[in-house]
């Protein structure tokens, strides 16, 4: 059923993360966000009642019927840029901790200013939150090319 609500969230323009089955913290804060925004109790709980309410909503809105087993165009999509973005944060916060280490190592050695500005260059670099509404933007901030965006717009 997890998974199930996690489909028609995603076809509904929400993000609940992967697509798996599993109640992950992406999927219960979708969850709550599709309740708030459609007048619901705001639990983050599946229910029975929650999936067939998100059914009729996707069917209301065109989408592929709970029994489809193959996913539409734009869940794939979906999928295909979710798991790009998921590798490029992996390799910010491995960047992260080596900007960490030479942090330490700055304000050891090189005195406060230069500590401060190593601080300052890793605030920067963990921006890419503030422009998650623009697609280009954001990958380009997550060091994603057109190509990896381009490579989903017909994964398969």
């Amino acid at each position: 059923m997890v998974q199930s609500i996690q489909r028609d969230l995603i076809t509904l323009g929400y993000d609940p993360g992967s697509a798996n089955g599993e109640l992950s913290t992406p999927t219960i804060v979708a969850i709550s966000k599709f309740q708030a925004e459609n007048g619901l109790e705001v639990t983050g709980e599946v229910t029975p009642q929650l999936a067939g309410i998100l059914a009729a909503k996707r069917d209301a809105a065109g989408g592929s019927s709970a029994g489809g087993n193959a996913p539409s165009l734009e869940e794939a999509q979906k999928v295909c840029l979710q798991e790009k973005i998921e590798a490029a944060k992996k390799k910010k916060r491995a960047f992260g901790r080596v900007m960490k280490a030479a942090a330490g190592t700055a304000s050891r050695y090189g005195g406060s200013n230069v500590s401060r500005e190593v601080e300052k260059a890793q605030q920067e670099a963990y921006k890419v939150e503030a422009t998650g509404k623009d697609l280009e933007e954001a990958a380009d901030a997550l060091g994603l090319s057109k190509a990896d965006v381009e490579a989903c717009r017909n994964p398969g």
